[in-house]
Parts: C-alpha cells; structure tokens; sequence
C-alpha cells in the first residue's frame, strides 16, 4: 500500500509539471500539439517585439517569436510556425517588422513572394522593419511643416514686394470708412426722421386695420356681385354684339355702311361742304345780295337813294356857302 500511494504522487507530480510546462508553452504561444519547425530573421532594431509575439500570415497567426538575441550588429529572431503554414511561404518572402495595432505591441508580418520554391526549415528570411504609423505621421507633420514654411516665407516676400501698395489700401479703406461715418452722421436725422415716418405709418395702419378689413370686405363682395350678376358673360356679350355691329359697316351693310363705304355719295357730301363754305364766304361779303329787307323795312335800293338825295342836298349846301362868301 506504501509504494502504490509512492507512485501515484509521483505520476501526479509528473502530470502536474507537464501540464505546467504545457501550459507555459501554451501561453508563450507555442502549441506543443502542433508540430512546428523554426525560421529566422535579422532586424537592426527590435524595440517593442517580444519572446511569444505573434507571427502573421495574411492576418492570420501562423506562428510566434520563440527566441531574440544579439549577434554582432544585428538582432536574431527565431520564429516557430506550424508546418502546414510553412509550405504556404515562398524562398524570397519578407519578415516584416511593425506595430500589431493603433493600440501598441509589435508582431511581425510575413510577406509572401513569387518563388515558386518554399521556405525550408531552420532557413533565414529576409527581415524588415515597416514604418509605424506615428513615424508615418511625423514624417508627413515634418513635410507639412516645410510646406507651411514655405507659404509663409512667400507670403512674407509678397507682402514685402506690395507693402506700399497694401498702405494705400489701407489709407483709402480708413478714408472710406470716415466718409461713411460722415454720410451717416449727416443723414441720421434723415434716418431717423424716416424711421419715425414709418412707425407713424404703421400705426396709421394699426389704428385703421379695421376700415381697412372692412374695404377689403367690400371689394370682396364687390367682385362677388359682379360674379353673380354675369358681368364678363354680359360684357362678352356686348364685345361680340359690338363686333357684329363693326363687321356689318366694314362689309356696307345698312344705312351706317353704306355710308361709310360709299365713295360717290362721299365725294358728293364734300363737294356739297365745299359748296356751302363759299356761299357762307360770299354771304359775308354781300348779305344785301341775299337778305332784301331790314329791321327798319326798307331795301337796298331805297337806301341807295336816300344816300344819293342826302349828297345832293349836301353839294347845294355847299354851292350856296361857296357863292354867299364870294358877295
């Protein structure tokens, strides 16, 4: 019973360091249920990389950093991946160094090449190291930083070339911000006097909203009775009557048309107008010629001989006179 209790530790103890060790293997990455050959790559710098990192294929891990040391100037890696990634590697692939994420670590990257010959074990592969994205970011900062300088120092020279003329500019800015200030200065009674007009008006406007409602009321209803009442039907109506009327002239029908379109009977009429202008212009001349009577009954030849006795009195007058002032 002594020595079976014995052997029962022991196989215990052994179990337990295996599965220790196991487990140790496990967490360093190495799967010891997996069969795995080891690869190397050289790096000048290795900063970040550890003993278990990852080794990816294509973003899928293939292996892991088994071993880093120094030879000479150079830093060793061994790599340990699983045999049924190994024949998916070709002879001139690329160990590629660089950050596993944005949130730190480093692993490295295999970067397959176009040989058709496999990577063997315990074989060298060429090893880089990727440039990270903060040293990305700081070589671009750096480039956008010269660039910056050099607008500056363009801008600088440009400004330097035109200062005389950005001073007149300026001068002729501040000159036309003062003859605002002027015109506003001199036009604010104005401003304001047309302000105070148009608060008036609109309280004009408030204070008589109700006539206003009531005018718009009427003229609302105004349109409303011309609609009921037919207007344009009626006033249609008497477009197309007149129009009829219009068309019967223009084509000489009826007294209207005839008329109108009669050429003789126009001639005739202004013949007759003609007629009558100079018997007008005569009568003027002559009214004894044509009125034989007067207001007091007597002709013209009764005039004519009133006139002729009248001189014949007057000469004997003057005969007399003549012969009294010769005795």
């Amino acid at each position: 019973m002594k020595i079976r209790k014995e052997f029962k530790i022991g196989v215990f103890a052994v179990a337990v360091i295996l599965v220790s060790w196991w487990g140790i293997k496990w967490l360093q990455g190495q799967n010891l249920l997996l069969s795995s050959n080891s690869y190397y790559a050289y790096y000048e710098d290795v900063s970040g990389l550890m003993v278990s990192s990852r080794v990816m294929l294509r973003g899928v891990q293939v292996g892991n950093v088994q071993n880093i040391e120094l030879e000479e100037d150079k830093v060793r890696i061994e790599m340990l991946i699983e045999d049924e990634y190994a024949a998916l590697i070709p002879a001139n692939s690329v160990a590629e160094l660089g950050s596993a994420s944005l949130m730190g670590g480093t692993q490295i990257s295999i970067i397959q090449g176009d040989s058709r010959e496999m990577v063997k074990p315990e074989a060298v592969i060429t090893g880089r190291i990727k440039p990270d994205l903060v040293g990305t970011m700081s070589d671009k900062a750096g480039e956008l930083l010269d660039g910056l300088n050099t607008t500056v120092g363009g801008i600088n020279e440009l400004l330097s070339t035109n200062r005389e003329a950005i001073d007149n500019m300026i001068t002729n800015l501040e000159a036309m911000t003062m003859s605002i200030n002027s015109m506003l200065s001199a036009a604010r009674n104005d401003i304001n006097g047309t302000l105070s007009n148009l608060r008036s008006f609109t309280g004009t406007l408030a204070a008589n909203s109700g006539r206003i409602e009531a005018m718009i009321g009427n003229l609302d209803k105004v349109t409303t009775d011309l609609a009921e009442a037919n207007f344009v039907e009626q006033l249609d109506s008497t477009l197309t009557s007149l129009d009829s009327i219009v068309k019967t002239i223009e084509e000489g029908d009826g007294t209207a048309g005839m008329l109108i379109n009669d050429k003789a009977l126009y001639e005739s009429l202004n013949s007759a107008g003609d007629n009558l202008a100079q018997l007008l212009e005569d009568l003027k001349a002559n009214p004894m010629r044509y009125v034989h009577f007067s207001l007091f009954g007597k002709s013209e030849e009764q005039i004519a001989e009133k006139a002729a006795k009248k001189a014949a009195r007057e000469q004997k007058r003057a005969e007399k006179k003549a012969a009294n002032s010769e005795e």
